[in-house]
């Protein structure tokens, strides 16, 4: 194979042509291992966030998840109130309504997602939910030049319970990923990053890390919740007695197990899903760039603080984000 190259020479003919402005550079003095100059290539930049939503929406959603850890009857008989069938039950005998939540609470322990029962799961995704929704790990790409820096946001990083979940973000409405702040580089590895204003559609990648972690946990997702077998709940409790006297209505007892854990799951993703940061502000920051090598370029960017401003349509607050990169 012969590969063609086809060469094109401008000739200018320009008269008084001035000299080029020379390209910009770093100031001197720099490029020695205790100033060193930033590497040609992208840094992976960490940057770890406590979100600190504070929507009420959403912390009642997983509330109602912990409630239900704890007294599973009695959260799926108030997550259904608004059903015929929670009053019928409410009407049963008082020898037999004292009852009633517990006994429920004994066949959800007999219903199982993954190893453990449905109420020790359900408290897990509450704990992985509350994580989830309150802290995150940024992951972007930083290229630095004399003129400036492109920072790009690239994944989202989660560790509840010690798992860790990543997810890849962009292509959302809400999702504002490229800037282009100002960078200054001087003595003794000093970085000073200006302004910069990000957009996440934080709430659906939230949800995504949420079904990831309870997949790694469970071997199924949150939506498994909601497949419980409640006619074997209903049936079960349904033949209960006092003294002769039976629980009864399995279709009652069904309907309510059915909507309650449907509204659970629901109330959470309802709440979430629909999260946005409308500003994701880094106002500044300041890092100290490191020659581990010893080769006069910086491998590794540490000690850096962004000074935030995070916005999720409550109210902007300020928050110091602790960041690193290599």
């Amino acid at each position: 194979m012969h590969r063609i190259v086809l060469a094109v020479v401008v000739v200018s003919g320009l008269a008084g042509c001035t000299a080029e402005e020379p390209p910009p550079s770093y100031p001197a003095g720099l490029g020695t291992p205790e100033s060193p100059l930033p590497h040609p290539d992208a840094y992976v930049v960490r940057s770890r966030v406590a979100v600190q939503l504070g929507i009420a929406d959403v912390t009642s959603a997983i509330a109602t998840l912990q409630a239900f850890s704890q007294h599973g009857g009695t959260a799926l008989l108030a997550e259904s109130q608004d059903l015929p069938s929670v009053q019928v039950l409410n009407a049963l005998p008082s020898t037999l309504r004292a009852k009633l939540d517990g006994w429920i609470d004994l066949e959800l322990d007999k219903q199982k997602l993954g190893t453990m029962t449905a109420r020790q799961a359900v408290g897990q995704i509450a704990t992985i939910a509350d994580n989830v929704t309150n802290n995150v790990v940024i992951e972007s790409m930083l290229t630095l030049s004399p003129t400036g820096a492109v920072h790009t946001l690239n994944d989202l990083a989660f560790e509840p319970l010690s798992l860790d979940v990543v997810v890849p973000i962009g292509g959302l409405m809400g999702d504002v990923l490229d800037q282009k702040p100002t960078a200054t580089v001087g003595a003794g590895g000093a970085l000073a990053l200006g302004d910069q204003k990000f957009g996440l559609a934080f709430g659906n990648h939230a949800w995504q890390a949420l079904e990831l972690a309870t997949t790694q946990t469970f071997g199924s997702g949150i939506e498994n919740v909601e497949k419980l077998d409640c006619n074997a709940i209903a049936q079960s409790v349904a033949a209960r007695c006092v003294s002769g006297t039976c629980v009864g209505h399995a279709s009652d007892l069904l309907a309510v197990c059915q909507q309650g854990l449907t509204a659970m799951v629901d109330q959470l993703r309802g709440s979430l899903t629909p999260v946005v940061l409308d500003s994701l502000r880094f106002a500044s920051g300041t890092a100290r760039l490191v020659d581990a090598n010893r080769d006069g370029v910086a491998e590794q960017i540490l000690n850096g603080t962004w000074s935030a401003e995070i916005d999720a349509g409550m109210g902007a607050h300020a928050a110091q984000i602790s960041f690193s990169a290599e």
